[in-house]
């Protein structure tokens, strides 16, 4: 079948379609014009998302299909809402939110085409894919055999590899996440495999379980690949550096060299991997088209950035500089005060209106870690030791209370309404996971279920206007009023949606709604430092550089962190570099190569200030000397 070609007299529609956005640079209309099979490099505030969309309405409008459609997968919610929310606005957009295409995650690509059908063939029920509450249950399950016990108790990693139990390959071979397993002729072996299937017959996994069952059901059925390359001609990758060598390779066998498959990505952003050589990743070819300029900030910021950039092409800033970038230079004993002094450096040089309408944020490559060296500046637990440490589901996923607490302070409401969307309709599914609804089988986010319960048969009309209630409410705090009044507005919009015999007591009984262990407040503070000075307050977000991927921020914070296993600063090994006294190694190790894209990811996130925190024992004064010729300010905390 032909797809249709997007032309250069379709460009001059852009100017309706998207007010606002400007395409008339040569990269971003090479790239909305290729045909076939393409990769596409793009450097960070370059916009990708948005050509991607603008790519999709131009094809909205000259999709001839109705039984065909165009796939886009993306790694994360954000970026998959964020497309829905640009095709929603116009008609034509609107198209290719329903049959045939399909925009989504990666996972809910293979769980809704792949996954749940191998499963639903085997008759088994998915009660829910989640890492943090399959642990829970394994571990368990587990350490009631004393063997286990014993084990678990005398070798802190056991408890994890338990957790870990996945099934691996199409004849779903066990395997660990989190280490490794004994011997199949241990006599602890059997009891974890016995483990993992009591646990897949109640329907409980884990993510990476729904790829081996996806490789499962295409080595069974080998003729789903041809029928998801009739139905998808055209598919577009998001995010494509975040995909690991599993995920790649699954990708590969979904589609034939029929279809014609365009990836977008960043090479250099590439830090959420398997541990796997990303050496054995095909992205991005190496005729990959670029788009370099980055619309984020200016050419100062963008030439720091390029300088740890491991591949691809330079960034060029095409935003207008604002401040120079900064080094600040700490002594071992000022380590705390770090996050503090950066926050007066913020005061110093925006004023309220800004301030309250962009992010400060300050970020490390390492959360924390058992390093050999005792001199500051390892882990963000050092220049943070409050930091509360988050689930690896997401932190306050899992806590109803955080999901539905309204932040009081002026700066905290001003967030997205995005996010407060996002923690809503997660806090909807905890509650009907936790009714145990008949109804929402499989979903694995409360993006999902407004769509879910209409392929149901189900009417979503109270689901859609308690998302909106609850966005709005401003007392669910956890409190004992809080609490009741949460309680009472779940009941009044989804009792229709629970199994026939649950009462209002059972329903109010659930443990769910216990209230919670921490105090609101003390959680933000654990993970914000607010610093007023001459009466004016700024409050500055801690987190880890993957945390806060792809993120903008008005002004960022990088501090330096020690790597593993390079047992190298990164900053150490850097700061010659982006001073321009020396080369990358050529010959660079793996791991140090991952502390550089680190790097150039928490240094690509501001608009207008950029600041790097380093040891003062770690930079040379030559260093020093090479940044200040080249604009860079310079402050030492001693």
């Amino acid at each position: 079948m032909s797809i249709p070609a997007i032309t250069p007299n379709d460009l001059a529609e852009l100017k309706s379609l998207a007010p606002g956005l400007d395409f008339t640079d040569a990269e971003r209309q090479a790239v909305l014009l290729a045909t076939g099979t393409w990769d596409i490099n793009a450097a960070p505030g370059s916009g990708k998302t948005t050509v991607l969309a603008a790519k999709l309405l131009l094809h909205a409008r000259k999709w001839p299909y109705d039984q065909r459609g165009i796939c886009v997968l993306s790694h994360t919610t954000v970026a998959r809402d964020e497309i829905q929310k640009r095709l929603a606005a116009t008609p034509d957009g609107a198209r290719l939110l329903a049959y045939p295409h399909f925009i989504g995650t990666i996972h809910s690509f293979v769980d809704r085409f792949l996954a749940l059908p191998a499963l639903r063939s085997s008759g088994i029920t998915v009660d829910v894919i989640d890492d943090d509450v399959f642990a829970q249950k394994a571990i368990a399950l587990a350490i009631k055999n004393t063997s286990v016990w014993g084990w678990a108790k005398n070798n802190v990693g056991v408890k994890p590899m338990i957790g870990g139990l996945v099934y691996r390959g199409p004849n779903l071979e066990l395997d660990s996440e989190n280490g490794t397993l004994p011997k199949e002729s241990a006599k602890t072996y059997p009891v974890l495999a016995n483990v993992k299937a009591e646990l897949s017959t109640a329907g409980v996994f884990r993510f990476a379980d729904m790829f081996a069952f996806a490789e499962y059901l295409l080595a069974k059925c080998p003729d789903v690949k041809d029928h998801l390359s009739r139905r998808f001609p055209m598919v577009y990758i998001d995010e494509m550096q975040d995909t690991s060598i599993e995920q790649e390779a699954l990708l590969d066998k979904l589609f034939n060299a029929s279809v014609l498959v365009q990836r977008f990505g960043d090479v250099n952003q590439r830090i959420l991997s398997s541990g796997a050589d990303p050496s054995q990743l095909s992205f991005p070819a190496a005729a990959a088209l670029p788009i370099s300029s980055s619309k984020r900030f200016g050419p100062t910021i963008a030439s720091a950035v390029s300088t740890v950039r491991v591949g691809g092409a330079p960034v060029t800033g095409a935003a207008g500089d604002v401040h120079p970038p900064m080094l600040l230079m700490y002594t071992a004993a000022r380590v705390a005060d770090v996050v503090g002094h950066f926050a007066h450096c913020v005061l110093d040089r925006f004023d309220d209106t800004t301030l309250h309408k962009s992010s400060v944020k300050a970020l490390c490559a390492r959360k924390q870690g058992n390093a050999e060296t005792q001199m500051p500046g390892r882990t963000l637990l050092d220049y943070w030791p409050a930091y509360l440490e988050q689930s690896k589901s997401g932190g306050r996923s899992e806590r109803l209370w955080a999901l539905l607490r309204q932040p009081s302070e002026p700066k905290l409401r001003t967030g997205s309404m995005y996010s407060r969307a996002i923690d809503v309709k997660r806090a909807t599914l905890l509650v009907l996971r936790a009714v145990k609804s008949p109804h929402i089988d499989g979903v694995r986010d409360g993006s999902q279920l407004v769509r879910r319960l209409t392929d149901a048969g189900q009417d979503s009309t109270a689901v859609v206007q308690l998302f909106h209630t609850l966005a709005l409410a401003k007392d669910l705090d956890g409190s004992d009023e809080g609490r009741a009044r949460a309680v009472a507005i779940f009941y009044q919009y989804l009792h229709p949606l629970f199994p026939a015999k649950m009462t209002l007591a059972e329903f109010q009984a659930l443990p769910v709604f216990y209230p919670p262990e921490k105090e609101p407040e003390q959680e933000v503070g654990q993970q914000r430092c607010r610093v007023t000075k001459d009466g004016r307050s700024v409050e500055v977000e801690i987190g880890t550089v993957a945390s806060m991927k792809g993120e903008t921020h008005l002004a960022t914070l990088v501090l330096e962190s020690l790597g593993y296993p390079s047992r190298r600063f990164d900053l150490q090994v850097a700061l010659p570099v982006l001073a321009g006294l020396n080369a990358r190694d050529p010959k660079m190790k793996e791991s140090g190569l991952s502390q550089f894209r680190s790097l150039y990811v928490g240094m690509s996130r501001p608009t207008s200030f950029l600041c790097l925190a380093v040891n003062q024992a770690r930079v040379s004064d030559d260093c020093v000397a090479a940044l200040q010729q080249q604009g860079w300010a310079i402050e030492v905390l001693n």
